[in-house]
């Protein structure tokens, strides 16, 4: 995928977590507000070119390969 993909891959993915937290109790919200933060420290390493490789588990699980 190239990198403007996997970019918008994640933006996207951290909006979708945004909007699922706002339906769920406090308690699982803290864990929803935990994968947000590792989103986003996911989005600033594959801008800058640190992260070729990475996992999504939310909202499908995938495998995702950067490629410049």
């Amino acid at each position: 995928m190239s990198r403007t993909s996997a970019v918008g891959l994640l933006v996207d993915t951290r909006q979708a977590l945004v909007a699922d937290m706002h339906d769920k109790p406090a308690h699982e919200a803290e864990r929803s507000q935990q994968m947000i933060h590792e989103v986003e420290r996911l989005l600033l390493d594959v801008r800058v070119g640190r992260t070729r490789e990475f996992k999504l588990e939310f909202p499908n699980r995938m495998h995702v390969i950067v490629s410049d």
